[in-house]
């Protein structure tokens, strides 16, 4: 996604591992901005042009000068920020001619999320979606208006995608008293529900993002499609069972032999 030889400013740049993996392997030069004096340091040291040590929520864009740059790049870093929509916008006047804007945003409407809400959950972890250093969650929807807000139109969208085994949702839906159905599994099948973090490429030029192409989820759903049938077999076993039982009692032949005799009269009647 970053063109050989581009200008990039790394928004959040940590240590620099980022910025020296584009010099190595783009031949770009690096510029980076880093809250952590520490991170800032180590990123000098990797070779970045420069770096600015700033709390983005604060950061004044205009510190940057003159510089334009052919990509900015947000790596997991707008879900930690107060106000997203400034960065995004202070870091879209630094653009150069045909210069885009990438991010990497967590999917807050991934399925797990929706299930551990429907179970009354919603637990804070160290790492992942539910980062307990995240301060704004957004959905694909409200990704397309954080950019569109700043400027930028979104030019190419693409997803990292996490499925979780179907027959473990299922088990979890039911314990709250929910059963899973066709329509469920084809609603949940989208990338909505499936992406674990939006990929972003947005610029000041219009753009239309194509559609997202999905793959199958035919292993992740190989094991509640067995569950299934495994279910469905032991149904049918049980009816099988409580219909031998039927007639195996003594007053079933009695009943289907009256049952007939009512059927000839009734046909006999018929005119």
């Amino acid at each position: 996604m970053v063109p050989a030889g581009s200008r990039v400013l790394d928004v959040g740049c940590s240590s620099g591992y980022l910025g020296e993996a584009l010099k190595e392997r783009r031949d770009a030069r690096v510029w980076g901005i880093e809250l952590d004096d520490t991170d800032a340091a180590m990123a000098r040291e990797r070779g970045l042009e420069e770096v600015f040590t700033a709390d983005l929520d604060s950061f004044d864009w205009d510190d940057l000068g003159t510089r334009e740059f052919d990509v900015v790049v947000f790596a997991d870093v707008l879900e930690h920020l107060k106000r997203p929509g400034d960065a995004i916008r202070g870091a879209a006047r630094h653009l150069a001619p045909g210069g885009v804007v990438i991010a990497s945003i967590p999917n807050i409407a991934h399925l797990s999320i929706r299930v551990e809400l429907m179970e009354g959950g919603f637990a804070y972890e160290k790492l992942g979606l539910l980062d307990d250093t995240h301060l704004k969650y957004f959905t694909k929807k409200t990704v397309g208006d954080l950019f569109r807000a700043a400027g930028l139109s979104i030019q190419r969208l693409e997803v990292t995608l996490y499925d979780l085994p179907e027959d473990r949702i299922a088990e979890r839906l039911r314990n709250v008293g929910l059963e899973t159905t066709p329509l469920f599994w084809e609603k949940m099948n989208i990338d909505e529900a499936r992406a674990f973090q939006y990929l972003v490429v947005a610029g000041k030029g219009p753009g239309e993002p194509q559609p997202i192409e999905l793959p199958e989820k035919a292993v992740m759903e190989h094991a509640r499609l067995v569950a299934e049938l495994r279910g469905s077999t032991e149904e049918v076993r049980r009816l099988r069972a409580r219909v031998d039982s039927i007639e195996r009692n003594p007053v079933y032949p009695l009943y289907m032999k009256a049952k007939s005799a009512v059927d000839r009269l009734r046909g006999r009647a018929k005119p």
